[in-house]
């Protein structure tokens, strides 16, 4: 079957299901089986956790980043021991390179993780924003808004936090 043939049979189907319900205009929401609503993806959905992205930027916090801090200065520490045992020779001048090295590696991965971390809280920030917002963009059409207040005229109620886009 072409795809213009099982478009023409599904929007008839559609036709058929409107006009035996007797309306004239209408909006049907998809919903999962048990009636809870959503998208089912291959992987099963959306799947973010606030609590899991929390927790992994406490460990990156608490754990990773004094670890690194603390290998970091251990390895600076015994370096400089070395470099100066091996003052006079040529393995003091590699030893120094390797520690400058060293340090530009620390330096880059002590950023990369703190942007890690952040990237965690920021995103749920933006995923709670997001939900706000659009919760907040039904208040007509269930005559109250995410606040428990009664919608008035559309207005939306304010948000916690600031969305804009960078699309026009």
């Amino acid at each position: 079957m072409s795809f213009d043939e099982e478009w023409a049979q599904l929007k008839a189907a559609a036709r058929e299901e409107h006009s035996a319900a007797g309306r004239s205009s209408g909006t049907r929401l998809n919903q999962l089986d048990g009636g809870g609503g959503g998208l089912i993806t291959p992987y099963g959905g959306l799947c973010t956790s606030p609590a899991q992205k929390k927790t992994a930027a406490g460990v990156i916090e608490d754990e990773l980043e004094p670890g690194l801090t603390k290998a970091g200065d251990d390895a600076d520490t015994k370096s400089n021991t070395a470099i100066s045992e091996f003052h006079g020779w040529d393995t003091a001048l590699g030893l120094k390179h390797v520690l400058t090295e060293w340090q530009t590696q620390v330096k880059a991965l002590t950023k990369r993780i703190g942007g890690e971390k952040e990237a965690l809280r920021g995103t749920n920030t933006l995923l709670t924003g997001t939900d706000l917002h659009t919760g907040s963009s039904f208040c007509g059409i269930f005559g109250n808004n995410s606040y428990g207040t009664p919608a008035s005229g559309g207005s939306q109620p304010s948000l916690p936090l600031p969305l804009t886009s960078s699309h026009p």
